[in-house]
């Protein structure tokens, strides 16, 4: 268990170029795990952490190596919250995909913003077909725990909305 308060201390240590390899992995494991304090989950400090772990990943070419070995261990929740807010985009697909396999909380996120739309419906072919439909129907995972003040999410692109259900459409002959 790591206290909220250290956070901006593991950011630094994840920066620096000279942080020897066995060291980088287990700051990044730091930063990757969940806030817990001995009652369970940590809202507040996982905040911190996520929050961190965003300011770990820079946007700067330069930093690309370590920017591809955060999302590399990065969890899918994660990797997935990043992609909704923008930090994680298009550019970091390979990345993400050279480890894992393509889940639809990532496609999801990534069509939250208009400019990868098409980076997300790209990606769709790749999910199990059982996994498709949750592209859309998971689209709005906190409307039902959306607290007063946090805003709705966007609303579903129509172009990832017919890249879902068109293919449901052809095989059943309908149209």
């Amino acid at each position: 268990m790591v206290g909220a308060r250290t956070y901006p201390l593991w950011q630094d240590l994840v920066l620096r170029e000279d942080l020897p390899k066995e060291a980088l992995k287990t700051v990044i494991g730091v930063l990757c795990t969940p806030a817990t304090t001995r009652d369970g989950f940590d809202d507040q400090a996982d905040r911190r952490r996520e929050e961190t772990l965003k300011a770990a990943l820079p946007a700067r070419a330069s930093a690309k190596r370590l920017r591809g070995q955060l999302l590399v261990h990065a969890d899918e929740k994660t990797l997935a919250a990043l992609a909704a807010d923008g930090t994680v985009t298009n550019p970091d697909l390979p990345a993400i995909l050279r480890h894992r396999q393509v889940w639809a909380g990532l496609i999801s996120a990534l069509a939250r913003h208009p400019g990868q739309v098409e980076a997300a419906i790209a990606l769709l072919p790749r999910l199990p077909d059982y996994e498709v439909e949750r592209v859309v129907r998971d689209w709005d995972l906190d409307r039902h725990a959306r607290t007063k003040g946090t805003p709705p999410a966007p609303p579903l692109p129509q172009e990832l909305y017919d890249a879902v259900w068109q293919p449901a459409v052809d095989s059943c002959g309908l149209l």
